[in-house]
Formats: C-alpha cells, structure tokens, sequence
C-alpha cells in the first residue's frame, strides 16, 4: 500500500486541506450530519466503524471514542476495540447533538450511502477532488497528521486499528509539503 497513487497523486489530504474539510462541515447544516464528519475528522475512524458507534462508546470521562474495529475477521470479528482520545470539545459537542445517556443506542442511523453522500459533500465545498477527496483519504490524513506530529508508531498503530506496524509505516512515507515541513525541523 502506498499513500500515493499510481497518477503520482496524493491520497491524503494535506494538513491545509485537512483544515479546510473541518471548517466546511458547517454546509450539512444538520447537526448529526455535522458530528459523523467531525468523528471521521477526528479519530481516522473507518465509515462502517462510525456508523456502528454507540452512546456507550464514547467515554466522557476519558475523552476517548471507543471504536469496534471492523477489518477484524473470525473469532476476532466484532471482538476488537481500540480507544481513540478526542477533543473534550467534541465529546461536549456528541453529548449536546446525541442522547448519550441513552446507552447503546446508535448515534447515526443512517446508510453507509447516506454517509459516504455527506462526507463527498463536505468534501466539494471544501473544494477538495480526486482519490484524497473520500473517507479513506481523510483515514490517511489522520495517520500522516500524526506521523507529522511526532506521535510515536505504536499509538498511530492503536487509534487506527491496524493488525500490523507495517501497515502503519505507510503514513511516514509522505511526500510534499510534509516532506518539507520534516526537513524543515531537521534544518
């Protein structure tokens, strides 16, 4: 796997782009739309993972998001959870939108169609096309920001769910500005 395409492309959003697809959440103008977003922007967390999300699962007192990890075959399936800590900002804004005393209850209740709808429409108004431009390129971006911020391997590893650091690796082999701003700190 490689975080450029074979057009020479990224397939994650720079850290400017990143801000920009935050900042245009706003266009959703519906207020659980705009929190399945802000969690995808916020954990890396896959779409389906999002949707399975429940009150439960997000631990005010931790400011973590506890995520069923959905790669997970076999005995494993449905058995694997990772924690992920967010903005206490968040947890406050999913605590206001969603009944989170409510226990189990999912927070979206949407399709994985309706879902993939609300992301691409983020998405153009933040002007962003091409592969970059999905759930799986804001998943990247998550992983190179955290690369870039010196978040050591094993934790990106954790929040992201992978079954392995080779996979995790992927998200030091940036390119770009990224590059640029790496050899910047070195300079």
């Amino acid at each position: 796997m490689s975080l450029i395409a074979a057009d020479g492309t990224r397939k994650y959003l720079s850290a400017g782009e990143r801000q920009r697809f935050l900042t245009s959440i706003p266009v959703l103008e519906e207020p659980v739309a705009e929190t399945y977003c802000e969690l995808l922007f916020w954990t890396g967390c896959r779409p389906s993972e999002a949707l399975a999300l429940t009150a439960a699962q997000v631990d005010r007192e931790d400011g973590t998001i506890i995520l069923c990890t959905s790669k997970k075959r076999g005995a494993e399936k449905g058995r694997h959870f990772r924690q992920v800590p967010v903005p206490g900002a968040f947890i406050e804004r999913l605590r206001s939108v969603h009944n989170l005393e409510a226990g189990q209850s999912q927070l979206w209740r949407f399709s994985r169609s309706t879902a993939w709808r609300l992301v691409n429409r983020v998405m153009r108004a933040a002007r962003l096309t091409g592969i970059k431009a999905s759930a799986k390129g804001l998943r990247h971006s998550y992983g190179v920001n955290a690369a870039l911020a010196a978040v050591p391997e094993t934790r990106i590893k954790k929040w992201l769910g992978h079954a392995s650091l080779t996979t995790t690796e992927i998200y030091l082999d940036m390119a770009g500005p990224e590059d640029r701003a790496l050899a910047e700190r070195m300079w």
